[in-house]
């Protein structure tokens, strides 16, 4: 089993980075931040050499406020929520314009979903923009209310593996609540840690699921 784990920055990785030559049959690519970033860079990745599985790595907001700072999540399903067209005060995806699709979901690897049992799952919407006003929060609360993790690369990465038929696991630490932006009540560290762990133990896990890795 090949696997390519991916993530915007360097120090989104660095735990996993120190350890990564134990695992031979991963390769790791940093992207740089962004949609764009992700698609350009993981385009390339994926024109040079065929992988079995994706993982996305990475830090993110939280919607929910149940949900613990630190807490990781496995993301199932990526939406591109600024995809699409204003009409006024309604916005059209670019599903209902015919142009694209938006939403995208894991694959199967092996004929089973990639579920993992340790890690909370939910969805997560992308965005270029991460969002810090109330109103906009509540706006994109109420067109995607499942949605539970906010990004800046994971629908890219989807849509990658959705075109390239590959399977896709996304692990985010949770960084901060979707708020206004006030970075007295972020933990970066801790998401970071928690979600390389994390990484650490999903591939342990596949490992014993699947194939020796």
């Amino acid at each position: 089993m090949r696997i390519l784990v991916i993530a915007a920055t360097s120090f989104e990785l660095q735990p996993f980075l120190e350890v990564a030559s134990t695992y031979d049959r991963c390769d790791t690519l940093i992207t740089g931040v962004g949609m764009v970033a992700t698609a350009f860079a993981l385009g390339r990745a994926l024109h040079e050499k065929k992988y079995d599985l994706l993982i996305n790595i990475g830090i993110g907001g939280c919607l929910d406020r149940h949900v613990e700072i630190g807490s990781v999540i496995q993301v199932v399903s990526e939406s591109f929520v600024e995809l699409g067209a204003e009409d006024g005060h309604n916005f059209i995806p670019i599903d209902q314009l015919g142009y694209g699709k938006s939403k995208f979901s894991s694959c199967l690897l092996a004929d089973k979903e990639l579920r993992l049992p340790f890690l909370k799952q939910g969805e997560g919407i992308t965005v270029n923009k991460v969002h810090g006003h109330t109103e906009s929060i509540e706006k994109v609360q109420k067109l995607h209310p499942n949605s539970l993790v906010e990004s800046m690369e994971g629908a890219a990465v989807f849509y990658a593996a959705d075109k390239m038929t590959v399977p896709v696991i996304e692990i985010r630490g949770v960084s901060n609540y979707v708020e206004k932006r006030n970075r007295a009540t972020w933990n970066i560290p801790l998401a970071i840690m928690n979600s390389n762990k994390a990484l650490i133990k999903t591939l342990e896990y596949l490992s014993n699921l699947y194939l020796k890795i």
